[in-house]
């Protein structure tokens, strides 16, 4: 069924799926070298409960301090690393230009993205964010 709200809240499931790229910081140029450095983005598919990931990573990262959690006794740096965890297991699909100090590409796997998430917590709130937002995923978002 289609509604006149579909253009205000409807989602292409593609890009929800598949994920779209969020660009958090354009190409740039090193002045005393005229390096060129990458546009870093990272693409994300959609933290939302029709994501079948969503389901079974939630059971496999919570389930077995589901007590703690009822209780409230579960330590934040424990709720802290099961979050990023889990949203590098359901959102996290790639990404582009993240370099190390010496401008050498970071390889995009679950344990690099938990160190530079853990150190730097501003970025994965802000890729949390991105991922729980259905404006992200409109079809006139799409793919950049």
């Amino acid at each position: 069924m289609k509604s006149n709200l579909h253009g205000t809240f409807g989602t292409n499931k593609v890009f929800e799926q598949e994920g779209v790229d969020f660009v958090v910081k354009g190409e740039e140029v090193i002045e005393s070298t005229g390096e060129k450095l990458p546009e870093v983005s990272f693409r994300l598919r959609r933290f939302v409960s029709s994501n079948p990931r969503v389901k079974s990573a939630m059971a496999q990262y919570y389930k077995p301090f589901a007590r703690q959690i009822d209780m409230g006794t579960l330590p934040a740096e424990k709720g802290d690393e099961l979050a990023i965890r889990l949203f590098i297991d359901v959102c996290l699909v790639s990404w582009a230009g993240v370099l190390d100090e010496k401008n050498q590409p970071i390889e995009c796997t679950k344990e690099n993205a938990y160190k530079l998430f853990k150190e730097l917590p501003d970025l994965f709130g802000t890729l949390q964010k991105y991922a729980n937002d259905f404006e992200s995923y409109k079809d006139d978002v799409g793919n950049s």
